[in-house]
C-alpha cells in the first residue's frame, strides 16, 4: 500500500499561511494600540505637571499673560488627550478586527486539521485491513502448501 498523502495538503498550507499572516497583523495592530496608549499616558503626565506648575505659580504673583498662556497650554493638552482617546478607540476597532481574523483563520485551520486526522485514521484502518488480508492470504497459502506437501508424502508411501 502506498504512503499516506493528504488530498487537501495545499489547502492546509494556505490556511497555515493565512493564520500566520493574521497573527502578524494582530501583533502589528497591538503594537500600534500600545503606542497610542503610551502617547496618551505621556500627554496625561504633561497635563498633570502643567497643573502642578499652575498650582505652584498661582500662589505667587504672576502676570495675567503668564496665567493665560498656562491655561491655553492646558486647554491644548486637553484637546490632544481627547484626540488621543479617539485614536485609541479607532485603533481598538482595528485590534478587534485583527483578533476576529485570527480566530476565523484558526477555525478554518482546525477544520482542515480535523479532516486530516480523519483521513489519517481511515488510512490506518485501510492499512490494517490490507495487512490482515495479506496475513490471512499468507496463512492460507502456507496451509495449502502444507496440505500439498503432506499429500505428496502420502502418494509416495
Amino acid at each position: 500500500m502506498k504512503k499516506f498523502k493528504f488530498s487537501l495538503e495545499a489547502v492546509e498550507k494556505v490556511r497555515i499561511q493565512k493564520e500566520q499572516d493574521a497573527l502578524s497583523e494582530l501583533a502589528r495592530v497591538q503594537a500600534v494600540y500600545q503606542q497610542k496608549i503610551n502617547e496618551k499616558s505621556a500627554l496625561v503626565e504633561k497635563k498633570r505637571l502643567g497643573m502642578e506648575l499652575s498650582r505652584l505659580v498661582s500662589g505667587k504673583q504672576t502676570t495675567i499673560e503668564a496665567y493665560r498662556i498656562q491655561e491655553l497650554h492646558l486647554q491644548g493638552l486637553n484637546l490632544q488627550i481627547l484626540r488621543s482617546d479617539q485614536a485609541i478607540v479607532r485603533t481598538r476597532r482595528f485590534l478587534d478586527q485583527a483578533l476576529r481574523n485570527v480566530i476565523k483563520s484558526r477555525r478554518e485551520l482546525r477544520m482542515i486539521e480535523k479532516l486530516k486526522e480523519k483521513a489519517i485514521e481511515e488510512y490506518k484502518q485501510e492499512r490494517s485491513k490490507k495487512d490482515q488480508k495479506d496475513l490471512d492470504d499468507l496463512i492460507s497459502m502456507r496451509a495449502h502448501l502444507s496440505e500439498f506437501l503432506t499429500g505428496e508424502e502420502s502418494v509416495e508411501s
